[in-house]
């Protein structure tokens, strides 16, 4: 918005200079970018905020600079001398939803001509180019009084009807600037007895434009809803000042005195113009009445955070333009028509401190109770799972909780199984990736194939995270999964690792087991994932229930993903883990006695496990035995080909005395038989 310093003047006193003026406007809310000189004026470029439509004229920013120094403002009514109304006019506004008030006036006996010099060198230094005398009235009147105004050539308007509707099935409209334009039937036009002339609050049309040939027009000012005019405007990408100032709301009482300012200075710059009386229509012009605001003046000091004195406060909201009604707790505030941007208690404060001044409220630092974050259960067994794999080498992945359905067909997995009973995203980032993760593994496999691809050598990723399961509810079941990968190539390695990668991610599971003081827990190579390789791999069960698998993955696996060695993984529900957690840790007396410490070593049949033999011995009846180590499976000759050997250290301990050998011997012998009797396991010899 461009504002001239003389042009203001004339509305106000004020001795302030450009750069005070601007400086005092800035402060309030109405920042001043720019200042251009012209002649002995000088022009502000203002940047008004969408919401104060109020400001988007001469007289607006007049009335601010009013409420901020006190001064008051000069409003004089415009003088014009009416003859009568003209016989046949008419209007009609048949879209009352979009069309609150129109009013006309007619002008007889124009001369179209070249406006006056001191007319078009104020309109250029704001920005508009002159046309004529009867267009540069009306544009003066829209930069003067924020009203936008619009002459029709009388003889052009069949009947001198005007009818406010719907294009309807009117397809195309003409505009003045020679480009025709497609309508959609809900856009609002003016229309007379036969054709539209113009569309609503935008730009007049074509055919009815005032030429130098124009002897009679008709002076337009209405009230056009905003919504329907910024949605014309946008869908027909026609932005002119009318549709700008139509778009931020106009005051819809003053459009009689802007229809009389238009016609008062048609007689000075043309003297031989005859005005009509004024013609409107204004159906809701009784039932209309101002907006009227609750204000607790305790509020004001709560959120400003400063006591304005209450002679303060009232000064300032009539210079604004309200009136107010003082009662003992609260004020009730008036809101002039012109302010629609006005609608709570907390505008209302706001308009108080911007003319109090925002520089007079002091800077206060805020004070702000720290308050210590104590994580849930859930974070922190999430944290100690997280804090076990990274100890074990891993790298952490994020991914994106969704997925590509066609993985699962690269992971085996039956069409039965409920991992396929995904949930389907309406507005996917990635057309492939349509469904919600069941599993974690094809993220992280993805992971890997793209390391690789790039000459990654060794990698061992993990991720903690949501899969989103099928339920009997509305919702999936969500519960936290771990998933891991481990990928160890071949390349030559100073401490090169003895051990199958297998048994790597079988330990990482084990120590996460054991900072979680789990002890019942197992792994059972019988019946695994579809995706994992049968022999190398097996489920792990905490109490006997199933919380995961892992292993080495299905050479199908590997091969679907152009992986050029055996990869391993890991898969456990953190949340299955829950019931199982001990309340809190429990504490033993460190022991007074040593221990005694005997290897066994047992030839057993193949396929007995390792994991049941150390189960039957912590089963034995005996309070003495403190632990169970495996530290060797031994498979060959001199061995039956049936037969396996499996050495195990055990550690004995009485809390009340020394053990003796003659006491150890006695119970490694009753061990050896009950383990012969429960597994035919004879001691190796």
């Amino acid at each position: 918005m461009k504002a001239s310093v003389n042009w203001l003047k004339e509305f106000i006193d004020f001795t302030l200079s450009p750069q005070e003026l601007a400086h005092l406007l800035t402060m309030a809310g109405l920042e001043v970018e720019g200042m251009e000189a012209h002649g002995d004026d000088t022009v502000l470029e203002i940047n008004v905020t969408p919401n104060r439509g109020d400001c988007l004229s001469i007289l607006g920013i007049a009335r601010e600079i009013a409420a901020i120094t006190g001064t008051p403002i000069k409003k004089p009514a415009p003088s014009v001398s009416s003859t009568c109304v003209v016989i046949g006019q008419s209007i009609e506004i048949a879209a009352t939803d979009l069309c609150e008030r129109y009013a006309s006036r007619i002008v007889l006996d124009v001369v179209v001509k070249p406006s006056p010099d001191c007319l078009t060198a104020r309109l250029k230094a704001h920005g508009i180019r002159p046309v004529n005398n009867v267009v540069d009235v009306t544009n003066y009147v829209l930069l003067e009084r924020g009203h936008p105004l619009h002459a029709f050539d009388l003889q052009e308007l069949e009947e001198k009807a005007v009818v406010v509707k719907r294009a309807g099935d009117e397809k195309t409209f003409t505009t003045l600037d020679g480009v025709e334009r497609k309508l959609d039937s809900d856009m609002l036009l003016i229309w007379d007895a036969e054709k539209p002339v113009a569309i609503a609050g935008i730009m007049g049309g074509l055919h009815s434009e005032v030429t130098q040939n124009t002897k009679h027009i008709l002076i337009e000012g209405a009230h056009f809803n905003a919504d329907s005019v910024r949605k014309t405007s946008k869908a027909l990408n026609l932005k002119t000042e009318a549709s700008y100032r139509f778009e931020r709301g106009i005051d819809i009482h003053g459009i009689p005195a802007a229809i009389d300012r238009c016609a008062e200075l048609l007689t000075q710059v043309i003297p031989s113009a005859d005005v009509m009386n004024n013609v409107e229509v204004f159906p809701k012009k009784m039932t209309m009445q101002p907006a009227t605001i609750t204000l607790n003046p305790d509020q004001i000091r709560k959120i400003i955070g400063l006591s304005i004195p209450e002679s303060d406060t009232e000064t300032i909201l009539m210079r604004l333009g309200f009136t107010l009604e003082k009662h003992a707790a609260h004020w009730l505030v008036t809101v002039p028509s012109f302010r629609n941007d006005i609608a709570a208690e907390i505008d209302l404060i706001e308009e108080i401190a911007r003319i109090y001044g925002y520089d007079k409220i002091p800077s206060v630092l805020p004070v702000t109770p720290m308050t210590l974050y104590t994580p849930d259960a859930d974070s922190r067994l999430i944290q100690t799972v997280k804090d076990c794999m990274i100890k074990s080498g891993f790298s952490e992945a994020i991914n994106y909780s969704f997925m590509n359905p066609q993985h699962l067909d690269i992971f085996k997995l039956p069409e039965t199984d409920s991992r396929r009973q995904f949930v389907s995203i309406k507005n996917p980032l990635k057309s492939e990736d349509e469904g919600l993760r069941t599993m974690l593994l094809p993220s992280l496999l993805n992971n890997l194939t793209w390391n690789l691809n790039r000459g990654t050598k060794s990698l061992r990723l993990f991720e903690i995270s949501r899969v989103f399961l099928p339920s009997n509810d509305q919702l999936p079941q969500e519960s936290h999964h771990l998933a891991a990968v481990l990928f160890q190539d071949t390349h030559p390695a100073l401490y090169a690792s003895k051990h199958e990668p297998f048994y790597h991610i079988k330990g990482v599971v084990e120590a996460i087991f054991q900072k979680l003081r789990l002890t019942f827990y197992s792994f059972d190579p019988a019946q695994t994932e579809p995706y994992l390789r049968p022999g190398y791999s097996c489920r792990i069960l905490v109490n006997g229930t199933e919380v995961g698998t892992c292993g080495e993955l299905h050479p199908d696996v590997i091969d679907a993903c152009d992986i050029q060695r055996p990869a391993y993984a890991m898969e456990l529900d953190i949340d299955k883990l829950k019931p199982f957690l001990p309340s809190r840790p429990t504490f033993q007396k460190l022991p007074k006695t040593p221990y005694v410490e005997r290897d066994l070593a047992l030839v057993v049949e193949k396929h007995i496990k390792a994991g049941d033999i150390k189960t039957a011995i912590k089963a034995f009846h005996t309070d003495l035995i403190e632990s169970i180590t495996l530290f060797d499976i031994y498979e060959g000759k001199p061995l039956p080909i049936d037969k396996k050997s499996l050495a195990y250290s055990i550690r004995y301990r009485a809390k009340d005395r020394t053990l003796t050998d003659s006491e150890i011997d006695s119970l490694q012998s009753d061990l050896i038989a009950f383990l012969n009797e429960k597994f035919k396991a004879e001691l190796r010899s």
